[in-house]
């Protein structure tokens, strides 16, 4: 199935990922593999097998270091199907003197590259998504047969550890087992399918005492330096590790063989939706979206092609005649914004009076789309002994891809979309604590699903994330990577993206012209590749750098950015006591931010008029004539009122002076009462508190913002 795209807010079929699964059938009219190559190749799985064609075999050693190098296939037949095919099949055999236990399973085609049917020895090759339509035959007690249903795969060169994406419920944090962490570091491989108990355990986060899905086959260690001896499995492996890691026990086999297959296409769909996708609506306003699903049958036998749309419970089919002279099929599908999930079936209909399933998405919806950027505070990572974010997950967020962006080649290579996590980072599904509790309370307020992507990177500089002008998809930067990220996603276009949020400036340190200028143009080319009238709201960092309140230079032109900026807002940092010196705990940290990150997002981009919400702005800072010792900092609307909590005065700044108490005055502001005289001349700065501590809040709990000002 080609990778087209539908049209420019909507999403094919990815990198990773092709736009529909197929189920497994046999594909009539298809010209079967060489039968004497298929001969002389039998397996355990030749009856799991009809309808598709062998492409390699691979008779595995007991150890092996192919990264970056193409095994040595016994039998190598990828130009048999450089024609296209829809679905991939494995075949794993050991053998002891016992006999041969055996396994097969087979799932959507998760590449359209014929070199991809392989072990994924080269980083490029790596997938790490759910599977849909996944069927499992075995002879090994306790692997359950499944037809029909879904699963998860973890195929990569690098290594990993347990720290997964939270697509498996119950899933183990330092095991290795169905949900692992691939690592940007290459050298040890794994090549797994793991399948649910439950397809219904593949719609999103839920609670469970045990995981819900277990390891169909595992093939580990090919791409170790030493080599080291691989891990090989079929079902789940009896030690630490269900997934058979650092199990090194290929030589507990006198022969191991595993067989790749692919079934040639009756079809090629040309666009469709994905499963679990989340297509963008236009201009936050729409309340339907309009998603094309159209291909070409390629098989004469095929007489009409069905598009069956399941939701809430209630299925309707619409269908469309072909022939070899007109083999062209279209169908267009309403997806309601709403909470309410779509299930699409593509059946192919034969001369013969049988039915085939072509393609398969399930759980799409439309929403509205996030894309957060920035350093480790936009990562936003759950600290060391914080409290997780997981029990403030939604089904209805979403997110595509990884945000491991350490390497270009991995970060290209993986797709497909998730169930949006917060706690862990550089994983995919991570979109970080504050922006899991934002999602949670948009979704639950609008009534829509909400695609949060983020692209943040810990402790980079401004010029990390500038945009490469002659190759602004550049894989080689962070800009690119996004970019192609959201690109694959259907992500990008006019309107697909309806707000950019950026926590970045603690490692500028306090450097204000060089922020302002790379950030500047920074706007200006995500509003020329996102579109025009892109919103952008800056989080105000907390400091710069980390660990020093002092310096306020460069919050202070952050603060100040919406008066050269158009459609920018600031949100502040400095109501969250939850503050290490640097990040932030979840609890009174980043779930408080997300709360805020939300107020000011439903007011400012879905509530009509001025917005309402905003933290405490000072708008001038004068003296007062009739005390000398005082002066007062005014204070943009709609900042009152203010509650000043007690010994907030140690953070503001007029220099030769001490600043004995601050207090809210109505209708006058913040009221500064100082040790002597105002000085001629004199500045004003607020710089916050390094830690809890007293702050100056409103009633949203949003802190003032960090500011430096003359007073006048």
């Amino acid at each position: 199935m080609p990778r087209l795209r539908l049209h420019t807010r909507l999403l094919t079929t990815g990198c990773a990922a092709l736009a529909f699964t197929a189920a497994t059938v046999s594909a009539p009219g298809v010209a079967a593999a060489d039968p004497t190559a298929t001969d002389a190749w039998p397996t355990s799985c030749d009856a799991e097998a009809a309808g598709y064609r062998l492409v390699r075999v691979l008779d595995l050693p007991t150890a092996a270091n192919w990264r970056d190098s193409t095994p040595p296939y016994t039998f190598d037949d990828t130009a048999g199907v450089a024609g296209g095919f829809d679905r991939v099949g494995y075949c794993l055999e050991l053998t002891t003197e016992a006999g041969t236990t055996w396994v097969w399973t087979s799932m959507e085609a998760l590449s359209e590259n014929p070199d991809d049917l392989g072990l994924p020895t080269r980083m490029e090759q790596s997938r790490h998504q759910f599977v849909d339509d996944l069927t499992v035959a075995s002879n090994v007690p306790g692997v359950q047969e499944v037809d029909g249903g879904s699963g998860w795969v973890e195929m990569w060169p690098n290594q990993y550890d347990g720290t997964g994406s939270r697509q498996i419920p119950g899933a183990s944090e330092t095991a290795r087992d169905a949900d692992d962490a691939v690592l940007w570091a290459n050298g040890y491989g794994s090549f797994q399918v793991h399948a649910f108990a439950d397809a219904a355990d593949a719609r999103g986060p839920r609670a469970a005492d045990a995981a819900t899905a277990t390891p169909v086959l595992a093939v580990n260690a090919f791409t170790t330096a030493g080599p080291q001896t691989m891990d090989i499995g079929i079902g789940a492996g009896p030690g630490e590790n269900p997934d058979w890691t650092s199990a090194e026990n290929a030589d507990d086999y006198t022969a191991r063989r595993l067989t790749f297959y692919a079934r040639p296409s009756l079809a090629r769909v040309d666009t469709a939706p994905i499963s679990r996708q989340v297509v963008p609506r236009p201009g936050r306003t729409a309340t339907s979206v309009s998603v094309p699903v159209s291909g070409v049958a390629l098989d004469p036998d095929v007489t009409a092609v069905e598009l069956r749309t399941t939701r809430d419970g209630r299925q309707t089919t619409r269908r469309a005649t072909v022939s070899p002279a007109a083999p062209q099929f279209s169908f267009t599908v309403s997806l309601p914004v709403a909470l309410a999930s779509t299930d699409l079936d593509l059946v192919a209909l034969t001369a013969d009076g049988k039915s085939h399933r072509i393609g398969r998405a399930l759980d799409v919806v439309a929403g509205d789309v996030i894309v957060v950027q920035g350093q480790s505070n936009a990562q936003a990572g759950q600290q060391s002994n914080s409290t997780s974010s997981e029990a403030d997950r939604s089904r209805w967020v979403r997110t595509f891809g990884t945000s491991n962006n350490n390497n270009s080649r991995l970060a290209a290579a993986i797709g497909g979309w998730t169930y949006a996590m917060g706690d862990n980072i550089q994983r995919v599904a991570a979109i970080g604590q504050w922006a899991v509790r934002m999602g949670q309370l948009m979704s639950a307020e609008l009534g829509i699903p909400i695609v949060i992507v983020n692209g943040a990177r810990g402790g980079k500089p401004i010029s990390y994330f500038a945009r490469n002008d002659s190759a602004p998809t550049d894989g080689a930067t962070s800009y690119g990577m996004l970019l192609q990220r959201l690109t694959r996603a259907g992500l990008t276009g006019p309107d697909a993206i309806d707000v950019m949020l950026w926590y970045q400036g603690e490692a500028d340190r306090d450097k204000a012209e060089v922020h302002v200028a790379g950030f500047t143009e920074l706007v200006a080319d995500w509003r020329q590749d996102y579109g025009a009238e892109l919103p952008v709201y800056v989080h105000q960092v907390r400091s710069s750098p980390c660990d020093q309140a002092i310096p306020v230079a460069l919050r202070d032109a952050q603060r100040r950015l919406p008066d050269t900026i158009d459609n920018l807002r600031v949100l502040s940092t400095t109501g969250l006591n939850g503050h290490d010196g640097c990040h932030f705990d979840y609890i009174d940290g980043y779930r408080t931010f997300g709360e805020h990150n939300a107020a000011m997002l439903l007011d400012g981009l879905y509530r009509p008029g001025a917005p309402k919400v905003a933290p405490p702005n000072p708008r001038g800072a004068h003296r007062i004539d009739e005390n000398p010792h005082q002066l007062v900092v005014k204070l943009l609307s709609p900042a009152d009122p203010l509650t000043v909590e007690d010994g907030a005065a140690a953070d503001f700044r007029v220099p030769g002076t001490v600043v004995e108490s601050v207090r809210w005055q109505r209708g006058r502001g913040l009221v500064l009462t100082l040790d002597r005289p105002v000085p001629a001349d004199a500045t004003v700065a607020y710089v916050a508190h390094r830690g809890a501590g007293p702050r100056v809040i409103d009633t949203l709990g949003m802190g003032l913002l960090a500011f430096q000002i003359p007073v006048e």
